[in-house]
């Protein structure tokens, strides 16, 4: 079992965010899939920077899951995310938006599982 100092962080999740400029015409939210630029200077960033990229060379993955996997804020893995989107080590885009069944054949399958 662990203690609470042993679990603790050693630098607040708001340090983490401090340093860092974001962009205006960078929108990041939970569903951008974000994937490491293949041009990407990766030499001089911070931690969590660092602990990020670490976890995209796998593949992309979307901004909520890098904040699952790094165990910090998504607003914090957000900031993190569009800049390093704005200075171009990291590419982002957004999901793929299937298109939506006809709401007629949604209808119909709710009726036949109602008459079971």
């Amino acid at each position: 079992m662990t203690s609470g100092r042993e679990r603790r962080r050693v630098v607040p999740d708001y340090m983490a965010a401090a340093r860092l400029t974001v962009p205006e015409h960078v929108s990041v939210e939970r569903t951008t899939l974000v994937y490491i630029a293949d041009d990407a200077e990766t030499r001089g960033l911070d931690p969590p920077g660092s602990h990020l990229l670490a976890l995209l060379r796998d593949g992309p993955l979307s901004v909520y899951e890098c904040a699952a996997h790094l165990g910090l804020p998504y607003c914090v893995v957000r900031l993190l995310v569009a800049g390093l989107v704005g200075n171009g080590t990291l590419l982002a885009r957004e999901p793929f938006v299937a298109d939506m069944p006809d709401i007629e054949i949604l209808e119909l399958v709710l009726s036949g599982l109602r008459a079971l």
